[in-house]
């Protein structure tokens, strides 16, 4: 038995166990993210000893979007490990998708519900019911890839939006609205989370091929690219915090702007 196939697999896990946690922290308290506040972060900002600059349910928040993160980050790294230690297979693969499943499909929908009950909705809205078709594009969208990773297919370019991406759209999302909350810019906000109920899901199930950062130095065609979508995000950036004083905002927005440079200029090759 290969102990060290546990290493990738452990941080699969650490991926679906943090979509667990964003999705518990979603459902618990009356605002979201209040599961997570603990005394002792009032007293924390990184490692000082001040006061939390925005109150609780800003720290809330801030909280889910650190262990969104760190999912994420094991999201990133089990496939390298896979790789490294040479023990990458068929179990990693399933596993991963499921992992992604909770990350990047019902970890976005129950945030996108919460934010919507917490604006006014009452009950089961027409909003909150949007909210569940991008749980359900997820998964067939990783189902979609796990078919075609059988039957030999891929290559360096995905066949839609990838699950995670809607993970990141939807935890920028989050961080906006909370950092806009009570401003008129709070509109931009609750815009890109209508853009992400329609445009997101449908991203993720479309046959429309698109780059990735997989492959980078392979293709000048797609470094090019690569290299336009680098050179602008910080303009965007600086732009959301000059017009709307926003960090977070940046996030969803670079995410339009790679889904539609990726769709309109990948040409429709190879894919995954």
């Amino acid at each position: 038995m290969n102990t060290w196939k546990w290493v990738p697999n452990a941080l699969t896990l650490g991926n679906l166990l943090g979509g667990v946690v964003v999705c518990w922290a979603a459902a618990s308290g009356s605002f979201l993210g209040e599961a997570l506040v603990a005394d002792w972060t009032d007293q924390m900002v990184l490692w000082r000893q001040e006061p939390w600059p925005m109150g609780a349910e800003s720290r809330g928040l801030q909280m889910v979007a650190v262990v969104w993160v760190l999912a994420m980050l094991c999201d990133v790294l089990d496939g390298w490990a896979a790789r490294k230690l040479g023990v990458a297979g068929p179990m990693g693969v399933q596993l991963d998708s499921l992992a992604d499943v909770v990350t990047g499909g019902v970890a976005p929908a129950m945030v996108a519900m919460r934010l919507f009950q917490d604006d006014g909705g009452a009950g089961m809205t027409w909003e909150m019911l949007a909210c569940l078709g991008v749980a359900a594009a997820a998964a067939y969208r990783l189902a979609r890839f796990n078919v075609a990773a059988e039957n030999g297919e891929g290559g360096t370019d995905f066949e839609g939006m990838p699950a995670p991406a809607a993970g990141v759209y939807w935890m920028g999302v989050m961080l906006a609205w909370g950092e806009l909350h009570g401003s008129m810019d709070a509109l931009m906000a609750v815009g890109l989370a209508w853009i992400g109920l329609v445009v997101v899901p449908l991203a993720m199930v479309s046959r429309r091929k698109m780059w990735g950062l997989k492959g980078m130095g392979k293709d000048p065609h797609r470094d090019k690219w690569r290299g336009v979508l680098v050179a602008v995000i910080p303009g965007i950036q600086v732009s959301t915090w000059w017009v709307c004083e926003s960090v977070f905002l940046a996030v969803p927005l670079c995410l339009l702007l790679y889904l539609g440079l990726a769709m309109a200029t990948t040409p429709q090759g190879q894919s995954q």
